[in-house]
């Protein structure tokens, strides 16, 4: 699970965006998910005021009372099917909830042009906006070395790296060790078109079939966050960056992707949970310091020799 105190301190926000604007949320989701899904869905009714309709994609329909529209991920609506992203170096339904978010927007009739799209273990603790007071931008949250959640492994901020110029060509990060996966995003319809436009003819395929090879072609390390922060920056979209204050929860169990997980491979893991959070905020607090302050601090008996 994954909270965000975030936004300006105070009571519930109520209201549109400046403007009128409004946000459609997206929730991809798989049942395992379920158990905090209602605890998400509450918190966006709560704290973000711009956000009206919230549809949740998955094979079955969510708990009564989460109060969500709900959209089957296998619906003819889509143009691919779960079982099209097998043999791409990651799991089929890691690349599923990637694609149904990036399509949502384009194929779903009625949705806002702002499309918030959200992981289903994202709680919000206080108030807050995803679009700029202007008649067309929206923020994008970014993660950097000194924002990333302790917990949250050091890898991932350049994990995904090789697979933005892997899905076109030319493209790339705008800042090193700086990520857009941060658990939400919004995504512009616009801007989705134009990159599918894009990356379909620079490819000579559909952008869903694209995506796919660039995947396999980085052993699964597929990203539509990156990818469309990447894009959408270099096209001068009317974007502004952010940093949220993220908790990742540090109860394994919290994580329905890793309660099946041994303690060796837990420790062995890459991904979202790093259990070594004394080595991170070690590491945190010598980055670009002498030497020797990172032997005085293990000399003090705080941290452990690593």
């Amino acid at each position: 699970m994954t909270t965000s105190p975030c936004g300006a301190a105070g009571e519930p926000v109520h209201g549109l965006a400046s403007g009128g604007r409004v946000v459609d949320c997206i929730i991809p989701a798989h049942e395992k998910d379920y158990e905090t899904l209602s605890h998400a869905v509450r918190s966006l009714r709560q704290f973000c005021p711009e956000v009206r309709r919230i549809l949740v994609l998955s094979s079955s329909p969510p708990l009564a009372d989460c109060e969500v529209e709900w959209l089957d991920e296998a619906d003819p609506v889509w143009p691919f099917r779960r079982s099209d992203l097998e043999g791409c170096g990651c799991g089929s339904g890691w690349l599923l909830q990637q694609l149904l978010k990036l399509y949502a927007p384009v194929l779903l009739e009625g949705l806002a042009d702002d499309v918030l799209v959200c992981d289903a273990d994202v709680v919000w603790l206080q108030p807050v906006r995803f679009l700029l007071p202007s008649d067309s931008g929206a923020y994008i949250n970014v993660f950097n070395t000194h924002t990333c959640p302790p917990i949250r492994s050091a890898v991932d901020l350049h994990r995904y790296d090789g697979f933005v110029p892997a899905i076109l060509p030319g493209l790339q990060k705008p800042r090193p060790k700086e990520t857009a996966v941060c658990h939400h995003m919004v995504l512009q319809k616009r801007v989705l078109k134009q990159l599918m436009e894009e990356v379909e003819l620079a490819c000579g395929r559909s952008f869903w079939q694209a995506y796919c090879e660039a995947a396999k072609a980085t052993e699964g390390r597929a990203s539509e966050y990156e990818l469309y922060y990447a894009f959408a920056i270099s096209r001068c979209v009317e974007v502004q960056t952010r940093m949220l204050s993220f908790a990742v929860v540090a109860d394994m169990e919290a994580h329905s992707h890793l309660r099946a997980l041994s303690a060796e491979e837990l420790r062995d893991r890459e991904g979202i949970i790093n259990g070594d959070t004394e080595r991170e905020i070690l590491r945190r607090l010598t980055e670009d310091q002498p030497a020797e302050l990172s032997q005085l601090l293990l000399a003090s008996g705080m941290f452990g020799a690593k």
